[in-house]
């Protein structure tokens, strides 16, 4: 895994030069270029509050697009941009573009996974922007009108993005964009069994058995036609690949490894038409068509270990020797070799092709052709189809409680898509003050599939012993030949054929009426009624014809589906196994909704939205039948250059039938001082959340917690309940101590604490209570109306309040340094 990275990072700064002489050939007549990025994702606990209020930042000179990956706290931007200058002349055209050059020096310690998972940025060279802007003046332009270049992260940080418009007056608009995404996500103790260090051995697990390292490209390109006229068409294409490498796990008598080379891609198509003879009616007609393709597989990662011979073998991932897992002794004291009667892995493997395609139409309609009313409407029509046309699954190895050491599985399948959904709304303007609003969406999908595949398996007692066919030849009656496959009682059929058909089905209707009034220009208030029906259907039939063969002895034959069944004459036993399920809920759901806004002074604006919600049933057990929804934000301007803004949100979930609670509650606070002639500027934000849930849960435990009840042995039943309660501030300081020089100083904190149900004793709390820390410096120096210079210092340190666990710490700490000279025109 860690070859892969490197790999990773090195064709990152091997392309960097590349990039920079591309850039300088790209655009006339200044040095084009863009930014770009390594490998690594964002926790959302370190995504910074935005400045609280738009209309301060209209205040504020303009800035330059935000473009640094690094940047994790909210600050102030207000030093004397170099975008303020108004460009060149270029016959018909006016030419601004900049272009910002610099590079990181970054360094950490601590958790080289989680610093990957966080954050991801490296040293070395970057283009930290390019644009390009080019206007005609008095739509004068030949081929275009408007052209608009915009990139960021190509050099080695985790994300780069390309956007390209291109626009001619009334003939045409163009846009395209490319970004693509380097994902790591190594979280440790994310699937890992925290293996004990008292196991003999002791196999810690150091990686997150779910590693996930892919690359994700996504390519969109629209055009519209006669943007202005009154038939208007539109087409479109866009990609999404996903590419690289998972890592998952599979059971099969022990928990192994598996590498997953994933490829994956979506193409979706798209074209158009619009009309709008009236000039207050637009009615549309949408072709689309989207495309999957899925070739990705699976396989063992490796072979750790040496049964006798010496024969590579696979153990698993689970090392806790006093509890007999994978089993005991697992390695044989004095040889070193693997004790074969150990459930283990020679091989395993997965390989499907999976396509899928959604052809899909669309009417819309939005009128305000009459006076008093407003009407809009859409119908969706979709009629899909996923094919899995070669699934192939292999095992070779022992699962001791069956004796099965090796099987093949091999089918196909088909399932249908078809879905119709559509939505209408007419708002009446009754009066001035007035006016009431009727929504009701309609919402119907059908997912018939068939599957069909047939499994054969070979069985024997030990990883050393040879897994026997069954032939007439070699085990001949009374079936007690060392010839003969070695069942168990609890060896499952041979041969399996198996055809399986399911369909889950679901219709919606929701109609909402509400109405609004204005009492006054400072107040308005609406009031309204939701009413929901769904009708789910889940139904499953299953057919196996279940073949069983004899040996060591022939009453082993009469086992699983096969007891008591008459024996047929060479010895063999075969049973049909039906299965039917149907399961059909029909939910119906009230909501009354309501809410208010205020402007009391013209400082001061406040808006609260509520909805009460009951259903009579649901669809899971987590689902709620009363839910409460309560939204309050409010926003004070007593000055131009002071924003204080405060928001609640209170979210109740109720399901008594299945014994589940839940609440989200969070609690906002932002504040801004920013006086575009002043010297200086504060920003300050807080957030605190409450996350809540109990559900009443089965589950097996070794030795069972006080006060638990049976649920079926070996399970028991217990109350499964999570709480997490986040503290977020953020605060930042800009001053300028001369007219070209803004200095920032800020800092992020993200501070959590929580607990759950934890069945495992060596499980720490782990992300459940954890201190994220981000400070940041930055300077701007501005040398003329072209040229600027900017540092940026960013600090990450991650720290979670708990022991490790029996395997690598997670917390780390870095610095990124990033220096870039800035030239526009």
């Amino acid at each position: 895994m860690g070859n892969l990275k490197s790999a990773n990072h090195a064709l990152n700064y091997s392309l960097t030069g590349i990039v920079f002489l591309a850039a300088l050939l790209w655009a006339p007549p200044l040095p084009a270029q863009a930014t770009n990025g390594q490998q690594g994702t964002s926790q959302s606990g370190s995504q910074a509050t935005p400045p609280a209020n738009a209309s301060t930042q209209d205040q504020q000179p303009p800035t330059g697009v935000a473009v640094d990956s690094s940047r994790k706290s909210s600050l102030f931007s207000l030093s004397k941009s170099t975008e303020e200058n108004r460009g060149v002349g270029a016959g018909r055209y006016d030419i601004k573009q900049t272009v910002e050059l610099g590079g990181r020096i970054s360094n950490f310690s601590g958790s080289t996974a989680m610093w990957d998972t966080f954050v991801n940025l490296g040293t070395g060279p970057r283009l930290l922007e390019y644009t390009l802007n080019m206007h005609a003046r008095n739509h004068t332009g030949v081929l275009f009108d408007d052209l608009s270049f915009a990139n960021f992260g190509y050099g080695g940080d985790p994300n780069d993005v390309s956007r390209l418009r291109i626009a001619k007056n009334k003939i045409y608009d163009f846009d395209a964009s490319f970004r693509r995404d380097q994902n790591i996500f190594d979280y440790d103790l994310f699937a890992n069994p925290l293996n004990p260090s008292t196991s003999v051995p002791n196999i810690p697990v150091l990686n997150s058995p779910h590693e996930f390292l892919m690359v994700r490209r996504m390519s969109d390109i629209n055009l519209r036609l006669f943007p202005q006229s009154r038939v208007r068409f539109n087409f479109g294409y866009s990609r999404v690949l996903n590419q690289g490498n998972e890592y998952s796990s599979v059971h099969q008598g022990t928990e192994a490894l598996l590498l997953a080379p994933t490829h994956n891609t979506t193409d979706r198509y798209q074209a158009g038409v619009s009309f709008h003879f009236d000039p207050k009616t637009s009615i549309a007609y949408n072709q689309f068509y989207t495309f999957y393709k899925g070739d990705s597989t699976e396989q063992l990662n490796g072979l750790p270990f040496n049964l006798a011979g010496p024969i590579p073998v696979d153990l698993g991932l689970p090392f806790n020797s006093a509890a007999n897992i994978p089993c005991a002794p697992p390695i044989i004291l004095g040889s070193g070799f693997v004790n074969p009667a150990c459930s283990g892995y020679f091989n395993y493997n997965v390989a499907n092709r999976i396509r899928n395609n959604y052809p899909t139409e669309q009417l819309s309609l939005q009128s305000r052709h009459f006076r008093q009313f407003d009407i809009s409407a859409r119908l969706n029509y979709s009629d899909g189809r996923s094919n899995l046309p070669a699934f192939l699954e292999s095992f070779g190895g022992l699962i001791t409680r069956s004796r099965q050491r090796d099987y093949t599985l091999a089918g196909n399948s088909i399932t249908n898509r078809r879905s119709l959904t559509g939505d209408a709304a007419i708002t009446w303007f009754v009066t001035d003050k007035l006016s009431i609003i009727d929504t009701f969406r309609y919402s119907s999908f059908r997912f018939p599939g068939m599957w069909n595949y047939t499994t054969n398996s070979l069985f024997g007692a030990t990883l050393l012993s040879t897994a026997n066919p069954f032939t007439p030849a070699t085990c001949p009656p009374p079936f007690t030949a060392a010839t003969c496959p070695q069942h168990n009682s609890s060896s499952n059929a041979d041969v399996i054929v198996d055809s399986l058909a399911s369909l889950l089905r679901q219709d919606s209707k929701v109609n909402s009426l509400e109405f609004s009034y204005q009492f006054h220009p400072r107040f308005s208030a609406y009031a309204g009624y939701r009413y929901e029906h769904r009708s789910i259907l889940d139904i499953v039939n299953d057919s196996q014809l279940q073949t069983f063969f004899p040996g060591p002895t022939a009453a082993l034959a009469n086992r699983g589906a096969c007891v008591g069944v008459v024996l047929n004459p060479d010895g063999t036993c075969t049973a049909t196994v039906a299965t039917a399920s149907k399961v059909a809920v029909p939910i119906n759901a009230n909501s009354l909704i309501a809410g208010f806004s205020a402007r009391p002074v013209d400082s001061l604006r406040i808006r609260f939205d509520t909805e009460i919600f009951y259903a009579d049933n649901s669809f899971t057990r987590v689902s709620p039948r009363h839910m409460q929804n309560y939204r309050l934000r409010v926003i004070y301007k007593p000055k131009e250059w002071l924003n204080l803004g405060s928001a609640v949100t209170i979210f109740e979930n109720r399901n008594i039938v299945s014994q589940n609670l839940q609440h989200d509650r969070s609690y906002s606070f932002t504040a801004t001082i920013a006086r575009p002639e002043d010297r200086w500027g504060l920003d300050l934000s807080y957030d605190y959340s409450d996350i809540f849930s109990a559900t009443n849960i089965c589950f097996v435990a070794t030795p069972s917690p006080v006060g638990s009840l049976s649920c079926g042995a070996p399970f028991v039943q217990g109350i499964s309940t999570y709480a997490n309660k986040g503290h977020f501030a953020s605060g930042s300081v800009f001053f300028r101590p001369v007219s070209r020089v803004t200095a920032y100083v800020g800092y992020t904190l993200t501070s959590t604490v929580g607990n759950t149900l934890i069945l495992n004793p060596l499980s720490p709390t782990g992300p459940l209570s954890y201190n994220y820390h981000l400070p940041i410096g930055a300077v701007d120096i501005k040398f003329s109306n072209s040229w600027m210079f900017k540092g940026n210092w960013n600090y990450y340190g991650y720290n979670e309040k708990s022991d490790p666990g029996p395997t690598l710490a997670r917390d780390f700490r870095g610095n990124v340094v990033t220096l870039s000279m800035r030239y526009s025109m």
